[in-house]
């Protein structure tokens, strides 16, 4: 009969792999994203037309709800971020994913305003905030050395999925309606990610008796002393640090303007005359553009000067947005979307890195969890701000100047970013 408490066969099981274990946490990984798309933006967006003709509510009541919503689910992640620490990623999951498909079927069962606020803070609590910081944290586990290019394969699992789950979605509501559709989601939440937490996921290496990056010495793990030169950061001692702040107001910031953009994106292209047609295809461009930045440049995210691929990362998305208020002509348009498309790339890798190789590993969940809350937070602000200004002054395009100003300085600031220097 076969023990699965016992380390021998683990061990084992492990060893007749003819690859690091950590490969499969790498799966695991893009497979879990690819399910928070449940509770992400580009999922929950396909419902809207539904949501709004079965509930017979305005525009503005919903986008105002999800507002709501959002940022009340962003408060519990820093919390969230310490269950991890505290108890491991593997326990924290399985009861996050069990409650996401939950909600899911909650979800299917709106039918007043209230009722649609609950929905949205449980799908963006644990869909978009709880299970991607925890799927975000596992390669930072498994990976020192090849963590920028780990993160970069994460990352474009990610893009990738984003021009899957639309399609998907709207398949199932064709076919099933959107309240079935959000009852099969929820199964299929537990369906595809349970056997997987169960079965084969594990919290770091030292659980089936490997090292970090699969080396063949030397025996890092979560709490002791980083691979990246220094000791694990408290989140109190990572406060201190400008890098901390920095990173976290960029993420913010990045989050506020990308998430107003996208919403308002089809209403902004028309009024530069650019059809709807067009518009849609500047996603795919965007998606392509992002994926082969976070391939490419993976490896720099290894040993680069993280400060410097952060400010190229806010200079893309400035220039992006300039070049958007002129987006007159489809060239125009889709040159808008490969910078955008650059510049998600490159977030997406410094926030994969940044914090393992500059705070260590020890307090993961805390430092990424209050960055996260930052994060969700500015997705949930920036519709809303797009919307007053357009409702004030009529024009999409004073927005988008405030925020190139916000962003340059921002930019600017990333330079500061360093890696501390802590004495031993």
């Amino acid at each position: 009969m076969i023990d699965p408490n016992n380390s021998a066969q683990k061990i084992n099981f492990a060893q007749r792999l003819p690859f690091y274990y950590g490969w499969l946490m790498v799966f695991v990984t893009v497979i879990a994203q690819g399910v928070s798309g449940v509770g992400q933006t580009y999922g929950i967006s396909v419902f809207n037309p539904s949501l709004l003709e079965s509930l017979d509510i305005s525009l503005s009541v919903l986008t105002g709800t999800y507002m709501v919503g959002t940022l009340v689910a962003s408060l519990p992640q820093f919390y969230i971020g310490s269950l991890m620490d505290r108890f491991g990623i593997r326990r924290v999951m399985t009861v996050v994913v069990v409650l996401l498909g939950g909600a899911c079927i909650f979800f299917s069962t709106v039918n007043s305003v209230i009722t649609l606020l609950l929905g949205f803070f449980t799908l963006r609590l644990l869909g978009q905030g709880a299970l991607s910081l925890l799927s975000g944290n596992i390669p930072a586990m498994w990976f020192r050395e090849k963590l920028g290019t780990v993160t970069g394969i994460v990352s474009s699992g990610y893009s990738i999925t984003m021009a899957v789950i639309p399609p998907l979605f709207l398949m199932l509501i064709n076919r099933y309606g959107w309240r079935t559709a959000y009852t099969r989601l929820g199964f299929l939440v537990w369906i595809i990610l349970l056997p997987l937490l169960i079965l084969v996921f594990r919290n770091n290496p030292r659980e089936v008796h490997q090292r970090i990056d699969g080396a063949g010495k030397g025996d890092f793990g979560p709490g002791d002393e980083n691979s990246f030169g220094q000791r694990s950061l408290d989140l109190k001692t990572a406060r201190k640090t400008p890098a901390y702040w920095i990173m976290m107001t960029s993420t913010a910031l990045w989050a506020l303007v990308v998430t107003a953009v996208f919403f308002n994106l089809l209403p902004i292209f028309n009024d530069l005359g650019i059809s709807a047609a067009v518009a849609a295809a500047t996603y795919t461009t965007y998606a392509a553009a992002s994926l082969i930045t976070q391939l490419a440049l993976g490896p720099l995210a290894d040993r680069g000067p993280l400060q410097y691929m952060l400010f190229f990362c806010m200079l893309t998305f400035a220039g992006g947005l300039v070049v958007l208020t002129k987006a007159t002509t489809p060239l125009l348009a889709h040159t808008y979307a490969i910078l955008v498309g650059i510049s998600t790339g490159l977030i997406s890798l410094v926030g994969g890195t940044m914090f393992a190789r500059y705070f260590g590993r020890k307090h993961l969940g805390k430092l990424r969890g209050g960055v996260l809350t930052a994060q969700v937070a500015g997705s949930s602000l920036g519709p809303f701000i797009t919307g007053v200004i357009f409702d004030l002054t009529g024009s999409y395009q004073i927005s988008l100047w405030v925020f190139v100003g916000l962003i340059v300085p921002v930019g600017i600031s990333s330079f500061w970013a360093v890696k501390p220097k802590l004495k031993s």
